[in-house]
């Protein structure tokens, strides 16, 4: 196809259902300001902004995709996998979906025992607080640092606590294999997209590696841009979208209006007549 009809599309963005800083509410709002016309909500491990996402895009006039950013691993690597175009009672996503919360309490208990052993308080209690409605992460625990003065800021707060090596990597194999969960969803009516794929420590032989196992086990695609990645990181990942015949995304990571995340729509140029859009599947 040429040129695509929907310029503005990010289908990759968090609300405080999650570890956005905006209900989802005011997120879809935002994203209204922006003037994108496809979005999608896809918080960590939880679906629980997204009916309040859609009553409000649906008000606003944007087309709204269920999405879902599921935490899985690939030999022992922390991957991100989006889930695209589900339906809310979907009982296969939803089971992940569950599955990955309890494992988000148990790591937020060893997050908090690892950081008493560098020497900090027991921040367990105020980092729950501190999610609230969202699923408890490592950005709760630095905000709770930051207030009581540990550090001056979160970043401060990954840098000398938080981080896989200052945690001694004992979060990396919490969760389930990527292609497990590809297997588990695949005969389900959804779309299953591997994340900023340049964003994980592996040389372009293993993300290829990688590649090659998910769409084994029947993944559909990649986000060929999330944010405000380099050109050239843009342009591999649109080679390889081709290579694998994949579906291509595209998303901004928004998480909230300050570094290191991109505004809600906004990212890196793609090329678009090189890449076989997402999207179009639910615009047709």
């Amino acid at each position: 196809m040429d040129h695509f009809r929907y310029k503005k599309v990010d289908l990759h963005m968090h609300s405080l259902a999650s570890d956005g800083v905006f209900a989802p509410a005011e997120l879809m709002q935002r994203a209204h300001e922006q003037k994108l016309e496809v979005v999608a909500l896809t918080d960590h491990d939880s679906l629980e902004g997204l009916a309040e996402a859609r009553k409000v895009a649906n008000q606003l006039s944007m087309h709204f995709v269920n999405g879902v950013e599921l935490s899985v691993q690939w030999k022992g690597i922390p991957i991100h996998l989006v889930a695209l175009g589900f339906d809310i009672d979907d009982d296969a996503l939803n089971t992940v979906v569950e599955s990955n919360q309890k494992v988000r309490i148990e790591r937020g208990k060893t997050i908090s025992h690892l950081l008493k052993k560098q020497g900090l308080p027991d921040i367990y209690d105020e980092a729950l607080e501190e999610a609230g409605m969202s699923q408890l992460g490592r950005p709760h625990f630095a905000k709770v640092l930051v207030d009581k003065g540990i550090v001056k800021d979160v970043n401060k707060a990954f840098d000398k606590y938080l981080g896989n090596k200052n945690l001694g990597g004992k979060l990396r194999q919490v969760w389930p294999e990527l292609s497990d969960v590809v297997e588990h969803l695949k005969s389900q009516d959804m779309s299953t997209i591997v994340a900023h794929p340049k964003r994980y420590p592996l040389t372009v032989t293993k993300l290829k590696r990688m590649l090659t196992d998910f769409k084994t086990a029947g993944g559909n695609g990649i986000e060929v841009v999330s944010g405000n990645e380099r050109p050239d990181s843009v342009r591999l990942l649109e080679r390889l979208s081709r290579e694998y015949d994949f579906d291509a995304s595209v998303g901004s990571d928004f998480h909230g209006p300050f570094g290191p995340w991109a505004e809600v729509g906004k990212y890196t140029s793609v090329h678009e007549s090189e890449i076989s859009p997402i999207w179009y599947k639910w615009l047709v």
